[in-house]
């Protein structure tokens, strides 16, 4: 991280500014805003026998996974335009991911890099940057859309992040998809599909009061490597198409090869 540059700037965001980044970021930042109107909590159900050992086996394909790297093709269709972005997509359990858009010369165009706290969007060509918080509300709020930093590694990576303390879970039976379980909090209804041998996932939807968004997971081999996943939002205004090349499942890649560090000419604007 830069820190000492005299060039940052902390100001409200100028959205036509961030356009030009914004679009990678609606794709690679894609989350559920989940927030509603205040309401009653109703009481914790107990989990059935049956149900916990679903849930445990969902847990343990998400902690199987630590790192996926990656060469990635993306396609973002929103509001009739479409994006294609050809790139480098590194992927690590510790809530970080980078993804380098790259020219057909195999130059950086685009950084796009975050952690637990922080993203930062680096336009290369024009030597600016944007750094922003890593919350689904601050998503939420540049977006339209809001999953927070664990869920959308995990999303990425083919597999989904059970709700924590879900008040609700339940056994769902098996449509065209597969079966699935229905977790369910105070404010989103998380619906996981999933193989019931190995507990890899098929697909993951998320639903609040808000937003209906689904990811659907491609994956191959018995360590799950993803192919190809696909987000979207059931009301059809987004559409992410994620296609992997090559990809390399818990290679043990050096995590610094995560972080973005920003050159001392390069403008930035700080919007957390």
């Amino acid at each position: 991280m830069v820190s000492s540059e005299p060039r940052v700037a902390r100001r409200r965001p100028n959205r036509s500014k961030l356009a030009s980044a914004g679009v990678l970021l609606l794709g690679l930042g894609f989350t559920l805003a989940v927030g509603g109107c205040a309401s009653a909590v109703p009481a914790r159900r107990e989990m059935s026998p049956e149900v916990a050992a679903a849930y445990a086996l969902l847990q343990r394909n998400w902690l199987a996974f630590h790192d996926l790297r990656t060469r990635a093709d993306i396609t973002i269709r929103q509001d009739n335009k479409t994006q294609r972005l050809d790139g480098v997509l590194l992927l690590m359990t510790t809530s970080s991911m980078r993804f380098e858009a790259l020219s057909p010369l195999g130059t950086p165009l685009l950084v796009v890099g975050g952690d637990a706290s922080t993203l930062t969007v680096w336009e290369t060509m024009n030597q600016r940057a944007y750094r922003l918080a890593a919350s689904p509300d601050a998503t939420r709020r540049w977006l339209g859309l809001a999953l927070g930093p664990d869920e959308l590694v995990a999303t990425l990576s083919g597999r989904a992040v059970p709700l924590r303390n879900p008040l609700l879970a339940e056994l769902v039976p098996a449509d065209s998809v597969g079966p699935s379980m229905s977790l369910k909090s105070a404010d989103v209804t998380q619906r996981i599909w999933f193989d019931p041998a190995d507990g890899r996932t098929k697909a993951v939807e998320w639903a609040s009061e808000k937003t209906q968004a689904r990811a659907v997971f491609s994956t191959t081999g018995p360590d799950a490597v993803p192919s190809r996943v696909t987000l979207a939002t059931l009301d059809g205004k987004l559409e992410v198409l994620v296609t992997y090349r090559e990809p390399r499942l818990n290679s043990g890649f050096d995590p610094s090869l995560v972080s973005v560090t920003l050159p001392e000419n390069v403008r930035i604007q700080d919007f957390r």
